[in-house]
């Protein structure tokens, strides 16, 4: 499961750094590293839910730091960047779960 989350992030990170096609690649990113997490983990019935939460966990630090500290949408504060981090990280939880969800439904045909 380790293997999976690491790979499901590396996934979006790599399709969020990428200029002009990362406007693409960024917004269905947890949809697919969801899909290709869930393939190299084999992920069965509740580790489909525990792969998308920790996928989120594990990308809310990040993206708070990027917020905070690069200055993308200007100066804001700890309280919008916290907001912000967690809509993102929702967005990201639920991409990535219903990919693997997607992923363990066609397997199991």
């Amino acid at each position: 499961m380790l293997v999976s989350i690491i790979i499901s992030f590396l996934i979006i990170i790599i399709s969020a750094a990428i200029p002009i096609v990362h406007f693409i690649a960024f917004p269905i990113s947890p949809f697919i590293s969801g899909f290709i997490g869930a393939s190299v983990g084999d992920l069965e019935n509740e580790q489909i839910a525990y792969f998308g939460l920790l996928n989120s966990i594990l990308l809310f630090l990040p993206l708070l730091s990027i917020l905070k500290f690069t200055n993308v949408f200007g100066e804001i504060g700890w309280l919008y960047s916290i907001v912000i981090s967690l809509i993102l990280s929702g967005y990201i939880w639920f991409g990535s779960t219903i990919g693997a969800l997607l992923k363990f439904w066609t397997a199991k045909k």
